[in-house]
């Protein structure tokens, strides 16, 4: 599974810099009367294993002490069954058997893709 998944993070930061989405927008209200502030945080994506659970997030490439992370998606491990949670999960039936990890992982990268692009860097 580990294999599995650090392919499809390779795959996702290619997809994400061939399609221009290697940025995140945040929107921030400040104070009443001086509006929002907007951010764009410059992003790689990373994957974080603890035990049988696997946590995907964007990585700001800020000055080392500062990174930013927003998380992804979660995949969990449970019971000979693999949960995926997160944004833009709703479509990928979930629980699964592990053996159909690849393929989810796959319809995942198409869903992201098809996203149209403010909606994916403004989420």
């Amino acid at each position: 599974m580990d294999g599995i998944i650090s392919e499809f993070v390779d795959a996702f930061n290619r997809m994400c810099r061939d399609n221009r989405r290697d940025f995140l927008i945040r929107e921030r209200v400040v104070t009443y009367e001086s509006g929002s502030r907007i951010k764009q945080y410059q992003v790689r994506y990373m994957v974080k294993q603890k035990k049988n659970k696997w946590e995907i997030y964007a990585q700001s490439k800020g000055f080392w002490i500062f990174k930013s992370k927003f998380p992804l998606i979660r995949i969990e491990k449970k019971h000979d069954q693999v949960l995926i949670s997160g944004m833009f999960t709703e479509a990928i039936a979930s629980p699964f058997d592990p053996s159909e990890l690849k393929a989810k992982l796959d319809q995942y990268l198409i869903i992201c893709q098809n996203l149209p692009k403010d909606a994916f860097v403004r989420s």
